[in-house]
Parts: C-alpha cells; sequence; structure tokens
C-alpha cells in the first residue's frame, strides 16, 4: 500500500502541470474498471469528512488549510469538475507562491525563526480565547 502511494505520488509530481488532477482521476477511472463501488464510496466519504472538519475546526489553531486541501485532493481523485478547478488553480497559484518562496527565503534566519514562533502562538491564543468566550 505505501509502495503504491509512493508511485502515485511520484506520477503525480511526474505530471505537466495544469493536468496532474485530472491525469489522477483519469488513471483511478482506470484503475477501477470491473471494481466494486464501495471503494470510491468510501474515498468519497473520506475526502467530504475532512473537508467538512477543516472547515468547522478552522478557526483553532491547526492546519486547517493544509487539511482542506488535502481533503480536495482526495475528492478530485473522483470527482472530474473538482480536478479540473484544481488544475486551473495550481496554474493560477504557482505565481504568487513562487513569489512567497522568494521573499520568504530573502529573510534572515532570525526573522523566519520568530514569525516561525510568534504566528502559532498567537493562533492558539486566539483560539484559546474564541473558546473561553464561546463558553460564557
Amino acid at each position: 500500500m505505501i509502495r503504491r502511494m509512493r508511485d502515485g505520488w511520484w506520477q503525480f509530481k511526474a505530471g505537466k502541470p495544469g493536468h496532474r488532477f485530472r491525469n489522477r482521476y483519469r488513471r483511478n477511472r482506470r484503475s477501477g474498471q470491473g471494481r466494486f463501488a464501495p471503494r470510491q464510496v468510501l474515498v468519497l466519504v473520506g475526502g467530504i469528512v475532512i473537508v467538512v472538519a477543516s472547515l468547522l475546526l478552522a478557526p483553532l489553531p491547526g492546519p486547517g488549510w493544509g487539511t482542506l486541501i488535502l481533503g480536495l485532493v482526495i475528492l478530485a481523485g473522483e470527482i472530474l469538475i473538482l480536478a479540473r478547478f484544481l488544475d486551473r488553480a495550481e496554474i493560477k497559484l504557482r505565481g504568487p507562491a513562487r513569489q512567497a518562496k522568494v521573499f520568504w527565503a530573502s529573510l534572515p534566519a532570525h526573522t523566519r525563526l520568530l514569525i516561525g514562533v510568534v504566528v502559532p502562538v498567537c493562533g492558539a491564543v486566539l483560539g484559546l480565547w474564541a473558546l473561553l468566550t464561546g463558553l460564557r
């Protein structure tokens, strides 16, 4: 199973940007020919649960956006329209992501460390504050 996941990742990574998610969707369709549908149902339910949980837990500190994107990627393997959307989003976000990476690399190490500590601490404080004020 781990080898299959690793191979799937390498195929995805080697794909042409703007076509990766649709290619993954097509590979999933080809590999699922003649198979029973419970696998697809489990994948869809799992992806939906991850997306909904990420949205519900978004105000709390943690990996909210990362898990939301993970859930969307899981669903894109089974839903063609979502695969197309993620392909377009990947193309649109490549430029800003590259600029952010260059900017981050240009910051001094102590500034990156400070941001890496302050932002999660502020998120935890805000989440705790929201939790405590919501309990009153």
